[in-house]
């Protein structure tokens, strides 16, 4: 990328690495890290083309009908936590009042790669409903 003087990342990290998240402290930080990795990249590298930018999706669950691989968080037990009565508390908390879409996270994701974006690096993007409004 350096060579061609182009090029453009995006790293998925989380609002919990913005603001901190209730009993996860461990993942927080390591979402936060994300940020600031990126962040120090695309400082680094911008005299050469390169853009760096962060995307933190809100909680996204697949539907039910969706076929999810072995290795998936959702094949592993993640339902028996997040029952309906769950994901009701969660859609309310988004402004939005639903959850987003896998496609909604990934059309973020392809913009910030995209020449549309020539001009933006070292931003966090959230792709949440209006969850953290940083």
């Amino acid at each position: 990328m350096i060579e061609r003087e182009s090029g453009s990342i995006v790293s998925i990290s989380s609002d919990a690495g913005r603001m901190g998240e209730y009993r996860e402290a461990v993942y927080s930080a390591c979402k936060a890290g994300v940020i600031a990795l990126s962040k120090a990249v695309a400082r680094e590298t911008g005299r050469y083309g390169l853009r760096l930018n962060m995307v933190c999706p809100g909680l996204v669950v697949p539907p039910q009908a969706e076929v999810t691989s072995s290795e998936s968080m959702w094949s592993q037990g993640m339902q028996d936590i997040f029952t309906e009565d769950v994901l009701e508390r969660v859609r309310r908390a988004y402004p939005l009042r639903r959850m987003g879409t896998a496609q909604e996270v990934a059309n973020a994701v392809v913009f910030l790669a995209s020449d549309a974006a020539s001009f933006i690096t070292g931003q966090t993007l959230s792709v949440s409903g209006g969850y953290t409004m940083m």
